[in-house]
């Protein structure tokens, strides 16, 4: 009776020491992998060309690679052990053995990036179900964008400084070249964006709206997913009135807002680009819609982003 009880003792030390094994080799791999973790087993992860990422598998169960872009070429260093399929922007990746030490390395070819990984085989507790990858963050756009207004604006307010000091008015002298810098950075927000709309291959996304000295910058993305390439002419933005009809709205009316864009006007079949629109802050009224319309070359009907956010708060 004594063998019997020495024996469960050290079963139940073998799984606590092998418990204490698995969560350990998961923190590693998540610190390896700087994951920023959504769910159990689902993470997201942004694409870098020079990071070797750890994935773990599990015998009956597959791990989904969801890339940002096409994978165009999947390359795996034993096809005897893991099984591999592709379908567009997901590869999928499971164990095609018994072998719960089975290990070998995955290589994914896309249009921008090259990722690697080292894949294992490990409990279904510890294995990574869904690798939700998307692009760095863009910011650099926005932030030449401040860079270029804050530069514009220093200009007239240095000018604007020199002729008030002419003048010795009390005013003038409250204000220093510091205080004009702090003004123009004073109130920066930044509002994350999920705004989309798509047709005909074409889709237009919206980042972030950035509001910085009383103007709004407003990032967005045209991804182009057709089969010929697509040449962006025009983006008007407006207020849109809309006031109930029965159980419809109908448009009353739309007033155009100065903007000024920058984004690149011809984008290839099977990509994409980042743009840049800014404008003064706007302030809708009831009833009011702020709306964005993007243009095609040659043709009359515009791709519409209705209720598109204008306040980063």
């Amino acid at each position: 009776m004594i063998r019997w009880i020495l024996i469960f003792l050290l079963l139940g030390v073998n799984t606590t020491h092998a418990l204490a094994d698995d969560n350990s080799a998961m923190i590693e791999r998540q610190k390896q992998n700087k994951l920023a973790r959504t769910t159990a087993n689902i993470y997201k992860l942004t694409t870098k060309t020079g990071v070797a990422y750890r994935l773990q598998t599990a015998i009956g169960y597959i791990t989904t690679i969801d890339l940002p872009e096409e994978a165009q070429k999947v390359f795996v260093g034993d096809a005897d052990l893991f099984k591999v399929e592709v379908y567009g922007p997901q590869v999928i990746i499971k164990p095609a053995t018994d072998y719960t030490d089975a290990r070998s390395n995955l290589t994914i070819y896309t249009r921008t990036s090259r990722l690697s990984f080292d894949v294992t085989v490990g409990p279904p507790e510890t294995a990574d179900f869904v690798l939700d990858f998307r692009f760095p963050s863009d910011e650099a756009m926005v932030q030449n964008e401040f860079k270029t207004k804050i530069e514009e604006k220093k200009a007239a307010l240095e000018q604007q400084f020199q002729e008030k000091e002419k003048k010795q008015t009390e005013t003038v002298q409250k204000l220093t070249r510091e205080k004009f810098e702090e003004e123009i950075k004073k109130g920066s927000l930044t509002k994350r964006l999920k705004v989309s709309e798509k047709d005909n291959g074409i889709q237009v996304n919206l980042l972030s709206l950035t509001e910085i000295g009383g103007v709004s910058y407003l990032r967005f993305s045209v991804l182009n997913y057709s089969d010929r390439d697509y040449e962006l002419e025009r983006i008007v933005a407006g207020k849109e009135t809309l006031r109930r009809s029965g159980l419809a709205m109908r448009q009353e009316g739309f007033v155009p807002v100065d903007i000024s864009v920058n984004v690149e006007n011809k984008i290839p079949k099977n990509s994409y680009h980042y743009g840049l629109v800014s404008f003064e802050k706007q302030y809708l009224k009831k009833q009011e819609h702020f709306v964005l319309k993007v243009y095609e070359k040659g043709s009359s009907r515009p791709l519409i982003l209705k209720d598109v956010p204008v306040e980063a708060q």
